[in-house]
């Protein structure tokens, strides 16, 4: 662990690649999402916005790798659709 409690990358790394392994993807994104939700509320509010623009654009660009255009275009659809619901 590093300064203050707090995992180093390392660390945390290992203990993803640990959990994995007993895992399949849809456990992982059931788990990253619970993750994400629990950790967003301790950044302060001043950071949010940029944790969540580089969170966003991981997700748009691996999330739509490997699609058609038209299969990304349905995907962006369905991501604005839902961020406009919750404006």
């Amino acid at each position: 662990m590093g300064c203050e409690g707090k995992m180093n990358m390392k660390d945390m790394m290992g203990m993803m690649s640990t959990m994995m392994e007993g895992c399949g993807p849809e456990k992982m994104t059931d788990m990253m999402t619970q993750c994400v939700g629990a950790m967003a509320q301790h950044i302060p509010p001043e950071k949010r916005t940029d944790f969540v623009l580089k969170s966003v654009d991981a997700l748009m660009e691996k999330g739509t790798s490997g699609m058609s255009e038209s299969e990304k275009k349905a995907f962006l659809g369905k991501v604005v659709e839902r961020i406009k619901g919750r404006g």
